[in-house]
């Protein structure tokens, strides 16, 4: 009779192994997809933005600070175009390494480091993007994240407008829009 309860005691040991290794895996799949989704949003909303009139021949894309997406973009974006022009990705580690750019992702965790990023984007004309909570608000142009493995995106129109940009109707249409600068 020991023996059989040793076993059944094994048994739902390795049931609850099984169980948190299948939850595990089904997290990191939609971190994997939602890491892939946000890589291509970020030329889906490039598509729906109108700059103003830039002499480059190339949409420059940047990251600011970590690179979350690995060589994804890289693949994603060769041999690809965004308003008639080849695709240029850059990384940059300091605001100081960003230079001209039309979009600009950012990852910096620290709040006025953020800060000075949006500030100088604003000034530049320069669409951000972030997944850091509260980015829209702080006066970044879109954010994106995922609730229960759903995109949600939220758009800084007053913000927008004071940058510069003009965000096509379609992008509106699909994103809780913040009309209000806050002070």
């Amino acid at each position: 009779m020991t023996i059989d309860i040793a076993v059944r005691v094994l048994l739902g040991k390795l049931w609850i192994a099984a169980l948190l290794l299948l939850i595990q895996t089904s997290v990191a799949w939609a971190s994997d997809v939602e890491r892939k989704l946000e890589a291509v949003f970020i030329g889906r909303f490039a598509s729906y933005i109108e700059w103003p009139a830039k002499p480059r021949d190339k949409f420059v894309i940047t990251l600011l600070d970590d690179n979350p997406f690995g060589q994804l973009l890289d693949h994603l974006y060769q041999d690809k175009r965004i308003h008639n022009k080849s695709i240029e990705l850059r990384y940059a580690n300091r605001l100081e390494q960003v230079g001209e750019t039309d979009v600009l992702f950012i990852t910096l965790t620290s709040y006025s480091a953020r800060l000075t990023a949006i500030r100088y984007a604003q000034k530049h004309g320069i669409l951000t993007i972030s997944e850091i909570k509260g980015f829209a608000e702080s006066g970044g142009i879109i954010q994106l994240d995922f609730v229960e493995q759903k995109p949600r995106i939220k758009i800084n129109h007053a913000v927008a407008v004071k940058s510069g940009l003009k965000i096509g109707a379609p992008l509106l249409s699909i994103a809780n829009v913040l009309r209000e600068e806050k002070p």
